[in-house]
């Protein structure tokens, strides 16, 4: 399939909508089983990726328990782990007459691997109907202060269609979407040592803490680049972002390999990602500590973000 378009919709379309399938994730957030708690959402079936790590830490045993109370399948598989969503999305393009699929995903609590995947499976199918629509929701959390970060053990590409031996001899241009950890930060520019390096962070944020904290943590960084490769975008507007990283790489990519580290927050994961699916040469890379990453609770302080994306069959003509 191709990506056709997408923009920012109103959290009402969620009423609105019947959905054949509802994808989220159950981990030990407060914020997992927002949507659901607060939305009426109609979906003809609905799946929880549950992660097989930490099954009892926070509110883990209470999100598994109220998502099967609504009528959720579980499915526990590891945050690392790529999910077929081909088996997943096979029984509802057989029932939809293979014209038109419509997909619920929050990937509020979701790793990059799992929502890539979705994207990626699209991209790469042959086998899917002829459109389908997915609203990718996210719900903003409270800033909370993590636990020291453990050390990174993933480095990844989570973009579709990479092939590094037919990247063109080239300076890569890095981007760096800044989180709280200063530890991947620094890894990845290690790991890649990139010829131009550009950071964007969040701001204006929900939580003013976090665009404090994303400074504090990330100081000697941001003081090492030149202002002029500094940017900021607004959090809650998805469009005023994607036309940022989108003028950004297109404008970099003639003369330099563009890879992004998106390390926060999640809508500019998704954005990325979104984007290299339509310029595979631009390639989103994931960093991660796995399973020893710090455990900390995220309280959704706001109604969520909704991304409206639209893909079509490689053999539909316009």
């Amino acid at each position: 399939m191709e990506f056709q378009s997408a923009q920012q919709i109103s959290p009402e379309n969620l009423h609105k909508t019947e959905y054949d399938i509802f994808i989220l994730a159950s981990g030990y957030e407060q914020r997992s089983i927002y949507l659901p708690q607060n939305f009426h959402i109609n979906a003809k079936r609905k799946i929880a990726l549950a992660f097989y790590e930490k099954t009892k830490e926070l509110n883990r045993k209470n999100n598994d328990a109220y998502l099967i109370s609504q009528g959720f399948e579980l499915i526990s598989i590891s945050g690392d782990q790529n999910i077929d969503f081909e088996l997943l999305l096979s029984e509802i393009n057989k029932k939809s007459g293979n014209e038109h699929v419509n997909i619920l995903v929050d990937y509020s609590s979701m790793t990059k691997v799992w929502y890539a995947g979705i994207i990626n499976h699209l991209i790469g199918s042959t086998k899917t109907c002829k459109y389908v629509s997915v609203h990718f929701s996210y719900t903003p959390a409270l800033y909370t202060e993590l636990k020291k970060a453990g050390p990174v053990k993933v480095n990844s590409t989570v973009s579709y269609a990479y092939k590094k031996n037919n990247l063109i001899s080239k300076p890569t241009a890095l981007l760096i979407g800044l989180g709280l950890e200063k530890s991947h930060a620094d890894f990845i520019i290690k790991t890649i040592n990139p010829a131009l390096t550009i950071l964007l962070y969040a701001d204006p944020s929900i939580d003013i803490k976090y665009v404090e904290k994303v400074f504090k943590n990330n100081q000697e960084l941001i003081e090492e680049t030149e202002v002029r490769n500094l940017y900021n975008f607004p959090l809650i507007s998805l469009d005023q972002t994607n036309g940022l990283i989108t003028s950004l790489c297109l404008g970099l990519r003639t003369k330099y390999n563009v890879v992004i580290a998106p390390l926060g927050p999640k809508v500019l994961s998704l954005l990325s990602l979104l984007l290299a699916s339509r310029f595979p040469d631009i390639n989103v890379v994931r960093v991660s500590s796995g399973a020893n990453s710090s455990t900390s609770d995220r309280i959704q302080c706001s109604e969520p973000l909704i991304y409206a994306a639209e893909f079509v069959s490689d053999d539909i003509e316009f």
